[in-house]
């Protein structure tokens, strides 16, 4: 289907595709090849044998000469025969020279991305493939999230990995694992024990800072080459195109065996290098946004792409949407989400929804850059423009990053060190953003993901330790190890979506690296042994888990818990009291965070009547949804320490089912 769309660089109109079979469409009798270039001259289609030039049977199959369609802006041709697992690219004539590309929609690629591939997909699904399932939730927020490299996941020997899988995606696969010469779980195994639901992966996409013929090379991968294919340095084999989607999908079904939802970290804004990009080879100057001749830079990477043009919108919807279906992702956190422009992401949203209404849709409300975006402030995906988007498209709520611990890099303080200024952002965060009282820029809790931690920056433990001039990575001073805790309540705890950096629940180091991008191994690779070092914390983060998983409020992705809340504060001490209506549930939680140096009175207020009588569930040193204590009125709670608490009433009738003896307030077993 064609739409006429305005070309503005050059003052043309061209005209533009729709459909959704641009690139190969494979079948065993043939495949046909189409590349939107309206700009082209020529196009012609090359085949060959292997992914690139320095392979051992390399050549050339053949050379074809590609149709132009004016009314679609699309070239095209058809190759009779088989040509599954042959190489391809596109020579192209424009204005600018004659490029010979990979395609902008290869689904496969050979080494290091040089030419794309033709692939039959369906070879490429694991056993069991066609039985399995999204992990999707009923609520954005029932989701607890655990963001983390594959590299780093598993590539320290304390991980128990096989030596030929660390690193890669088949290292998800792995059942069972130890840290070596230890009962203690790593990996997958330790995933299922945190209690965690989805784990977010930094860019898996094939992006262009890693060799993959050397391997050797680390980058966290925000540098995409080709949008909709699997890197190959994750996997065993980077010279045959199909072995990475294999093991990808194999990595995909081994976490959705286990309950566990894939989140793929996705970067539309920008390429990896503009010249040589194949967007830019294919449609000179169309893809990105530009000024006089000159790519703008929102991003911070030299290039931002243009959202708001039609063909690259398709893209991105189209790019989705592929990953959905053909790869079972169950959802996506957008880099640098305010390059993007409100129109686009809330179409993404439209689609994706006829898939199912449950894939979770996050991204950074930011750029790198405000002044090279290209477009106006109110058409950006910041959160000033929250309530612009759909309510199911969530935002990273970085006023309650910095108000739980300080500036990212440096030695501020926040809340957890006990700054008396930081209470309000906090309480804010903790609401979800959507309180009346306390700042509201997003629509429902379920928009605002609460954090204190990302791969970004220093983790949540070197800040710790920073802001308290400490240069001990592996020191277990309770005063850090509390802090800690502190912040995991406040983002366990709250009402949005909680959003961990893998390791943050075992006092992750990457040893003072704030910005650890290309790093090595010896830097970003996760030391499982340090869940043995601080299990206490580990432990902690665990019971913080089950307590919100058994508690509704924390998870209601409308108003409503945060209307039936109340919030006591002094700057250093809060509470958040929260009723339930939930039958079978706890009727009311109060969260208690004191950030002082002493001890401080617990004080519970509600616009309801509150209970005489309170378990504890947590408090300075366990977490359970089970009691850790009962609570006295006199008690205190002790400093740098939080405490949940719940009403004896209702726990104890869950606990145990009976009649309630009212002389003692308690429910006796039957």
């Amino acid at each position: 289907m064609a739409t006429t769309a305005f070309y503005s660089n050059k003052k043309e109109i061209y005209n533009t595709y729709d459909g959704a079979d641009l690139g190969f469409t494979y079948s065993p009798e043939c495949t046909s090849f189409k590349v939107w270039a309206p700009s082209a001259e020529q196009v012609l289609l090359k085949l060959y044998t292997t992914g690139s030039f320095h392979e051992s049977g390399a050549q050339v199959l053949g050379i074809k000469q590609m149709l132009f369609d004016e009314k679609t802006g699309v070239w095209s041709a058809t190759v009779e025969g088989n040509l599954d697992k042959i190489y391809y690219t596109y020579v192209i004539k424009t204005d600018k020279g004659t490029h010979e590309t990979q395609d902008v929609y290869s689904k496969a690629v050979g080494v290091n991305s040089v030419r794309s591939m033709v692939v039959d997909m369906n070879s490429t699904n694991p056993e069991g493939w066609e039985n399995d399932k999204h992990v999707l939730l009923d609520k954005p927020n029932d989701a607890i999230i655990w963001e983390v490299h594959v590299r780093d996941f598993s590539s320290s020997d304390t991980s128990g990995i096989s030596k030929e899988h660390r690193g890669k995606f088949l290292a998800f696969t792995e059942k069972n694992t130890v840290i070596p010469f230890t009962s203690y779980p790593t990996c997958v195994s330790y995933l299922k024990e945190l209690g965690v639901t989805h784990v977010q992966l930094n860019p898996v996409f094939d992006f262009g800072s890693v060799n993959e013929i050397t391997g050797v090379e680390y980058n966290w991968g925000y540098d995409p080459v080709n949008y909709n294919v699997p890197d190959g340095s994750y996997s065993t084999d980077p010279y045959h195109g199909e072995v990475r989607i294999h093991e990808f999908k194999q990595m995909v079904k081994a976490l959705h065996d286990e309950g566990i939802g894939v989140i793929m970290d996705v970067v539309y804004n920008h390429v990896y290098a503009t010249d040589t990009s194949p967007f830019e080879m294919t449609v000179p100057g169309y893809y990105f946004r530009m000024q006089n001749g000159r790519f703008l830079n929102s991003s911070g990477c030299g290039n931002v792409t243009a959202s708001d043009k039609t063909m690259f919108r398709n893209f991105m919807i189209h790019s989705l949407r592929y990953w959905v279906e053909e790869y079972h992702i169950d959802g996506f956190r957008f880099d640098l989400m305010a390059c993007h422009d409100i129109e686009t992401l809330n179409l993404i949203r439209e689609d994706l929804d006829k898939i199912d209404k449950r894939i979770l849709m996050y991204g950074e409300p930011w750029t790198a850059n405000d002044g090279e975006n290209g477009i106006s402030g109110e058409d950006c995906c910041n959160k000033a423009n929250a309530k612009k988007l759909s309510n199911r498209i969530g935002m990273f709520n970085d006023d309650m990053r910095h108000g739980i611990k300080g500036g990212s890099d440096d030695d501020t303080k926040g809340f957890i060190q006990g700054s008396t200024h930081s209470a309000y952002n906090v309480i804010a965060g903790m609401m979800g953003a959507s309180s009346v009282t306390f700042g509201n820029w997003a629509n429902v809790p379920s928009q605002c993901i609460t954090y204190d931690s990302a791969h970004d920056n220093l983790t949540l433990w070197d800040k710790i330790l920073k802001s308290n001039w400490c240069s001990d990575y592996d020191s277990t001073d309770n005063l850090y190890i509390k802090q800690n805790m502190l912040a995991g309540t406040m983002i366990l705890m709250s009402l949005g979506i909680p959003f961990m950096l893998a390791g943050e629940e075992f006092a992750r180091s990457k040893r003072g690296d704030h910005n650890s991008y290309k790093s090595p191994d010896s830097i970003n690779s996760i030391n499982w042994t340090r869940s043995i070092r601080y299990k206490e914390l580990t432990d902690y983060y665990k019971g913080l888990i089950k307590i919100r998983k058994r508690f509704s409020p924390l998870r209601d992705n409308t108003t409503k818990a945060v209307n039936d809340s109340y919030i006591v504060y002094n700057g250093q001490i809060i509470s958040l009291t929260i009723k339930n209506d939930t039958e079978g549930e706890w009727r009311m939680m109060s969260i208690v965070l004191n950030n002082s140096e002493n001890a401080a009175q617990v004080e519970m207020k509600s616009q309801y009547d509150l209970p005489e009588k309170w378990v504890i569930l947590a408090d300075a040193a366990n977490a359970s949804d089970e009691a850790v204590a009962i609570f006295d009125k006199d008690d205190m709670i002790p400093p740098r320490s939080a405490m949940v608490l719940v009403d004896k009433e209702s726990y104890d009738k869950i606990k145990n089912p009976g009649e309630y003896d009212e002389a003692e307030q308690e429910w006796v077993v039957e």
